[in-house]
């Protein structure tokens, strides 16, 4: 089968999509008699998500057509020279909430829509070149559709099957967008899911709000839930390299890696059940090594955190480093987010990892219980200072009796997983 796999965010890349493209696109390359095209934007190399590492990672069969992204995409893409690093670091952030709020509320639909068009146009010319079996395109964000969108309609015999990993107009980012952004988006999506074969969707939530706004998708052959996975190959050869230098080995090293954005996540509670702790047990506040990888948005919340001497905060990092802090980890922390109905994808790689998982909820309706609540290697609570410290303590408490580490969830390893997205695509599922 030849796919022509469509995504904005690639394994150029390190943000959590493009960790998830990079499984999809090594495991369906490994499947015998597939030839598999990327088709995805041309990152420069001094954006601040640039990975080459995790590029590396990328299975060389797969032949990758790098597109330009344009002049919105260069103008807001943060960069590391020395300039920006000051603008974007600076005491109050407001340089980086601003082209956040940029790029959310005024940008239709998102900083790539110059690239989807140039995009389209380069992948008309490659459909006509190479004869694929099946175009694919991943959202977020939603231009990986557009430019799909865009070829579908000069090879309308061709399947596509779209994926979304967010919601798109209902995302809580989007929230305060002009209205008319909104009407615009709404008629893009419109023709986007008018046009599209197959849907795939991470939760039911999001397939129950589609199939709501569009009743044709309620077509049993049309959706399908496909979550996200962990590779036990990867992990095992990480496991095999050198600690990382921030774990401490007789202490409880508690992980997080990606993003805080407070608008989706408050990490205030989490801070304020740490400090506590230290005025109740400072034995017990001792024996905590707690570790964020990543970019906070949350200025007065950074420094609360920075000011524990247990906790260290630093930087993002390429990916395989992020994944052996992770499988060294004995809790590995996540934040669900508020007011949607997204999951965030690191909770798959935490299933492969032997740590204990403590899920702080992002609200009370966080679609992330159904996957969380049941399971034997997680801890959950709401986003409430004192049920969290309740929860470190009892994590400490198994800790002190040698029962902290569990073994991996193997309900959600690759393969399985992208066996079926084969299917889908083939047809047969």
């Amino acid at each position: 089968m030849k796919i022509l796999f469509i995504a904005c965010y690639s394994p150029l890349i390190n943000n959590s999509a493009a960790i998830e493209t990079l499984q999809y696109l090594n495991k369906l390359s490994e499947i015998d008699n597939n030839e598999v095209h990327l088709l995805t934007v041309n990152f420069p190399k001094d954006s601040i998500y640039y990975d080459e590492a995790l590029y590396s990672m990328m299975d060389k069969k797969i032949k990758v057509h790098l597109v330009d992204g344009g002049i919105v995409f260069k103008k807001l893409m943060p960069t590391n020279d020395s300039s920006n690093k000051v603008s974007l670091n600076n005491k109050n952030g407001s340089v980086k909430k601003i082209l956040r709020k940029v790029k959310n509320s005024v940008v239709i639909p998102d900083m790539y829509y110059g690239w989807s068009r140039k995009a389209g146009e380069y992948g008309i010319g490659l459909m006509e070149k190479e004869k694929f079996d099946v175009i694919f395109s991943m959202h977020e964000p939603p231009s990986s559709h557009l430019c799909a969108y865009y070829i579908k309609k000069h090879y309308k015999k061709v399947p596509w099957i779209t994926y979304w990993s967010d919601p798109w107009l209902k995302d809580s980012t989007r929230e305060n967008s002009f209205i008319v952004k909104k009407i615009i988006e709404k008629n893009m999506e419109k023709n986007i899911v008018n046009l599209a074969d197959k849907f795939i969707f991470v939760t039911e939530a999001n397939r129950n709000e589609y199939i709501k706004d569009y009743e044709f998708l309620k077509d049993v052959n049309k959706t399908f839930i496909l979550n996200r996975g962990f590779d036990t190959k990867l992990y095992e050869k990480l496991l095999e390299e050198e600690r990382p230098k921030f774990i401490e080995k007789h202490k409880i090293n508690i992980i997080y890696t990606g993003e805080i954005f407070s608008k989706l996540r408050d990490i205030k509670p989490f801070i304020k059940a740490l400090e506590d702790i230290k005025e109740e047990n400072e034995d017990y506040y001792n024996l905590l090594n707690v570790l964020f990888f990543g970019n906070i948005d949350d200025i007065e919340g950074k420094k609360r955190l920075q000011n524990l001497e247990i906790a260290k905060v630093s930087p993002r990092i390429p990916f395989n480093e992020a994944l052996k802090y992770m499988l060294n980890g004995d809790v590995l922390l996540l934040f669900g987010n508020k007011n949607s109905k997204q999951i965030p994808a690191k909770i798959y790689d935490y299933f492969g990892a032997k740590g204990r998982i403590l899920v702080i909820y992002g609200d009370q309706d966080d679609p992330i219980k159904g996957i969380v609540e049941n399971n034997p290697k997680c801890f959950t609570s709401e986003n409430e200072s004192e049920e969290i410290k309740q929860k470190i303590y009892q994590l400490i408490e198994m800790y002190k009796d040698n029962k902290i580490k569990s073994d991996p969830d193997l309900n959600y390893e690759w393969n399985s997983i992208v066996e079926k997205l084969n299917s889908i695509l083939e047809g047969s599922d």
